[in-house]
């Protein structure tokens, strides 16, 4: 006699045949915050969601950080690390600690999907020349403050990028480099948004360490389970969206502008949270849209 609970896994397979039938051959973006790969349960969910992209036929693009693991670096080398309104100040030693470790985390990926998930991935570095960039110049009123070696996209080689989806689920770190060959640091939110933007992708999912967005986050009763482009603008405005998802809200607004279906940002601490957004009609996170039509 089959039991209920293996009647609950049909059913949960059945709700998600329609979403697999949209998003067959699509491609998603999907950013993973570094705190989230900093954590082992964490990091095999994610990954094993992503195996599971592949084998139903969707294209998927990594972006990967390595923020809280970059700053460690930095401080246990005697340096400290610097912000200017959210942009990590970069000299030349900051700047080869960040392409090292990003680097890790890119192959430690990459080796993961292979390994344990049997999903063949490609790693790619800055010379790949995937991600053409060029030095940000900030200006703060008539100051302008050099950062260092932080960039920005110049332009996204999609030609490259879509050679290798072809064959497998792509993992690269938001280094650029320039025409003359100088590598950049620059930051993965904007990156993502970019790469989704000329990728024409269906999806760009943000994985980080809260629910989405919620109104008082310490409250996860207030998740926002979709909003629109420009009641996001509001929310920030309104500094109920504050900190590190202003950049993220940011680059969801302007990937949805620049063609991108539909951005999700979720949380990596819940155990399938890429299937359970994607493949079912609830979600668990916050969808952001360009109108108020919503199908999943």
């Amino acid at each position: 006699m089959v039991d209920n609970s293996t009647h609950l896994k049909a059913d949960a397979l059945i709700e998600a045949l329609p979403y697999i039938q949209d998003y067959k051959g699509r491609i998603f973006v999907i950013k993973i915050g570094g705190a989230i790969l900093r954590l082992p349960e964490s990091k095999k969910s994610i990954l094993q969601n992503i195996a599971f992209l592949s084998a139903v036929g969707i294209k998927t693009v990594v972006v990967c950080g390595a923020g809280p693991t970059i700053t460690e670096e930095i401080e246990k080398r005697g340096k400290k690390a610097k912000f200017i309104e959210g942009l990590r100040v970069t000299d030349q030693e900051t700047l080869d600690i960040v392409v090292e470790i990003l680097g890790v985390a890119r192959d430690e990926i990459v080796e993961t999907l292979k390994k344990d998930f049997r999903t063949e991935a490609f790693s790619l570095k800055p010379e790949d020349r995937h991600l053409i960039a060029k030095k940000i110049h900030w200006q703060k009123g008539d100051e302008i403050i050099d950062l260092g070696f932080v960039g920005q996209v110049e332009k996204v080689q999609a030609d490259v990028l879509r050679s290798f989806l072809e064959k497998g689920v792509v993992v690269f770190a938001p280094i650029g480099i320039s025409m003359d060959g100088q590598k950049y640091n620059i930051n993965g939110d904007s990156v993502s948004s970019a790469v989704a933007q000329s990728l024409g992708a269906e999806k760009l999912i943000f994985v980080t360490g809260v629910r989405g967005v919620m109104r008082n986050l310490d409250n996860p009763d207030t998740l926002l389970s979709v909003i629109t482009a420009s009641q996001a603008e509001n929310l920030i405005k309104e500094k109920v969206i504050t900190g590190g998802m202003i950049p993220k809200v940011r680059g969801a607004i302007a990937s949805l502008k620049g063609g991108v279906k539909k951005v999700h940002i979720i949380s990596g601490n819940v155990v399938h949270s890429i299937i359970l957004e994607v493949f079912t009609e609830q979600g668990i996170g916050t969808e952001i849209i360009l109108d108020e039509a919503s199908d999943g």
